[in-house]
């Protein structure tokens, strides 16, 4: 994944923020996510249809006026996420922390067809509901950013192509969704 924009989780003493920039900049991110999520359970959906008419201006200013509640866990965060995508038809997979942080959230949403602005403006709007504010533009074609709770989080959507979309033949695409908080207390390992 080296080179040609591919975005990197952040590498042990790189801050977050590094890593958000590589997402914003990075029009493969849903692609890499997905290839670090797809070993992990996946639990299916229903699709529950929002209102697509919305253009993503309004969308955004609506979005972006939304408080930001207290404290969340992360159990409360990976529910907000499985909230907030239940219409993708395939499900949602989440990673656990190979640290056993609780201040880590990853997962991917995937979709049998491929997923675009309205999709994501849906679960912006889903994430609103739970208390999420948006941080800047609603961008489809790279990353969004929001904040909820002591929590951070980069959205986006896109094709799987290549090892992903091996390891998941019946998609076409997927949301990725990641957050991370300020950890309390220092990682410890996973068993083997």
């Amino acid at each position: 994944m080296a080179g040609c924009g591919a975005a990197r989780l952040p590498a042990p003493g790189h801050s977050l923020g590094e890593a958000f920039n590589a997402f914003r900049h990075a029009r493969t991110a849903v692609a890499a996510a997905a290839v670090l999520l797809a070993t992990a359970c996946q639990e299916s959906t229903d699709p529950a249809a929002a209102s697509q008419s919305r253009t993503a201006a309004s969308a955004t200013a609506e979005l972006s006026t939304s408080p930001s509640p207290a404290a969340k866990t992360r159990d409360e965060v990976i529910s907000d996420f499985r909230y907030a995508t239940r219409s993708f038809d395939l499900g949602l997979t989440v990673v656990k922390d190979p640290m056993n942080r609780e201040c880590v959230a990853h997962s991917t949403a995937f979709s049998r067809t491929e997923p675009g602005e309205n999709d994501l403006l849906r679960v912006v709007s889903h994430l609103k509901e739970r208390g999420w504010r948006l941080r800047g533009e609603v961008d489809a074609g790279g990353a969004t950013f929001l904040e909820s709770g002591g929590w951070e989080a980069v959205t986006g959507v896109g094709p799987l192509s290549g090892e992903t979309a091996d390891q998941h033949s019946s998609a076409a695409g997927a949301l990725a969704l990641s957050a991370t908080s300020t950890c309390t207390k220092p990682p410890s390992p996973s068993p083997r």
